[in-house]
């Protein structure tokens, strides 16, 4: 059997994953290309638990002088100098920003540690930017060498404060007082690096850093966190086959679930495959294929907004925007899809060079599944109990346990127990694909929405092993109107080259039965 190396599971110490007995992905030749580049400030947006922490970690060893770290990567070949700067990480991260005096506290205790440093009096009662100058400067004048500033997880004290605009407001004005030196002791400065998730266009570190050098839609740099599609396939093949005999699949099965279940983030327009480096180390270290990254925590008010949008699950994915839309400021949610995009629950699919668009959607099964789950939760409030049974229903179907008029039937009933406050709301053909659509995404179905075609979307695909499914909805009028509609717009002609069989499925509403008609199959190919 092949041997499992070990994984670096919550690490994101540089010093850590090097260590010989730990799987490192090299991510070293970035922070070369970063550090001789001309640019002195840059900023990096990604998603959590993508790697940000760990590649700040790797600029700190490197801009240290700490060559013993770096044998046998791709810098120890390209670096000569190993020069050795004085550096200053400023981790906001580590703090709980739900009120005033622990984002005080917080950051006192980040400037306490390079105060202690380089021998300086810690005082307090200064404001934050007279102690990072004073830090900036006697760090320069004692190792003779400028400094540089890494910000991990900027955003942090906003991110914490998003629902509350009056403490966000006093915070940001603690953050703008904390990186205002940024600006100020430029000369003093040889590279200065933030991450952070989200955007905040008000925060002066944006409009004062001097030509911000923004590495998040860069090309170049699309591949300096996550796991690229290469990297898996060579540096962390041994894993892939560990994991392919532990699970027992083949090499080629254990790939091509891997990149359905964590696969599909992009960060530019080449559309370089990423995948999310948190799950693929869960995988590995677990021995099983399983959702580690996504959180049921999602923001009530970001599904407020969705709700107060009318926007549904079939509307984000496959939404096509520019990028001043998803790479806007979040300082007011008033829009979900900057949120949804910066936080990892969307991500790039295409982009059309004539209209300068790019085509959003859910990266990966993990993200939609848990997405799904988390917006049924609450549209659909456990009175309606029967997800379980929908779970079993659909899984019966899949084995071939039960018939597809079995779960048709069993998604009628579905239908029946949805209490009316949830159904009078809306009452149109919407709001039961987009419940449906939801609940078949949450149980783990192959599943797609709004699919386009060269005359039309269709509302729902449903594909199975040996057979692919069109689902109609209509509310309140009949059966043969779906049917003629799927005929008509050809809608089968998506799948022309697909062998599997294809069958019409009209849902049809009926209005006062809130349910659908017990449908009449149609097989189209």
């Amino acid at each position: 059997m092949a041997e499992k190396r070990g994984y670096p599971v919550g690490v994101q110490t540089f010093e850590e994953v090097v260590a010989p007995d730990c799987v490192y992905v090299d991510k070293t030749e970035y922070v070369y290309k970063m550090a001789t580049s001309k640019a002195k400030n840059f900023f990096l947006s990604r998603p959590r638990r993508f790697g940000k922490s760990l590649f700040v970690s790797t600029l700190k060893a490197y801009f240290e002088g700490r060559r013993d770290l770096f044998k046998g990567l791709s810098i120890d070949k390209l670096e000569k100098e190993w020069i050795q700067y004085p550096v200053l990480r400023l981790d906001l991260s580590q703090g709980k920003y739900y009120e005033l005096e622990r984002v005080k506290k917080t950051f006192s205790t980040i400037l306490n540690q390079y105060e202690e440093i380089y021998g300086l009096e810690q005082k307090e009662d200064w404001d934050f930017n007279n102690r990072l100058t004073k830090i900036i400067q006697t760090a320069y004048r004692q190792t003779g060498r400028k400094v540089v500033v890494l910000i991990d997880e900027y955003d942090a004290p906003m991110l914490d404060s998003i629902n509350d605009a009056e403490l966000q407001n006093q915070i940001r004005q603690r953050v703008r007082d904390l990186f205002s030196p940024l600006k100020a002791q430029s000369d003093y400065l040889h590279k200065v690096f933030l991450t952070g998730i989200s955007k905040f266009s008000q925060l002066s570190v944006f409009s004062e850093l001097n030509n911000l050098n923004d590495m998040t839609f860069d090309p170049e740099y699309e591949g300096i966190c996550g796991i690229t599609e290469e990297e898996l396939l060579t540096q962390m093949k041994p894993d892939v086959e560990w994991l392919a005999e532990a699970s027992g699949r083949t090499y080629d099965e254990t790939v091509a679930e891997l990149k359905r279940r964590y696969d599909g983030y992009h960060f530019s327009k080449r559309m370089t495959d990423i995948y999310n480096p948190w799950s693929l180390i869960y995988a590995f270290e677990k021995g099983d294929i399983g959702d580690y990254w996504f959180s049921t925590g999602t923001p009530t008010s970001l599904i407020d907004i969705l709700k107060e949008k009318e926007m549904d699950i079939p509307d984000l994915d496959g939404l096509e925007a520019n990028l001043s839309r998803f790479n806007a400021p979040t300082e007011h949610i008033s829009d979900p899809v900057p949120v949804l995009f910066q936080s990892g629950y969307l991500t790039l699919k295409a982009y059309d060079k004539e209209s300068d668009l790019y085509t959003l959607g859910f990266p990966n099964r993990e993200v939609a599944t848990g997405f799904a789950n988390c917006l049924y939760q609450y549209f659909v409030p456990p009175v309606t109990g029967t997800k379980d049974q929908m779970t079993i229903a659909y899984h019966s179907f899949r084995t071939k346990k039960t018939t597809l008029d079995d779960f048709l039937d069993a998604i009628r009933k579905w239908y029946s127990s949805i209490p009316y406050s949830i159904t009078d709301r809306n009452q149109n053909e919407q709001l039961y694909q987009s419940l449906l659509y939801a609940l078949l995404v949450a149980v783990g179905a192959d599943v797609h929405a709004e699919q386009q075609t060269a005359d039309g979307r269709m509302d729902i695909s449903l594909k199975m092993h040996d057979a692919i499914y069109i689902l109609e909805f209509k509310y309140d009028k009949t059966q043969d109107e779906a049917i003629e509609q799927v005929k008509e717009k050809d809608y089968a002609v998506v799948f022309a080259s697909d062998p599997r069989p294809i069958y019409a499925v009209p849902m049809n509403v009926d209005a006062e039965k809130r349910t659908i008609e017990k449908p009449a199959i149609v097989r189209l190919k």
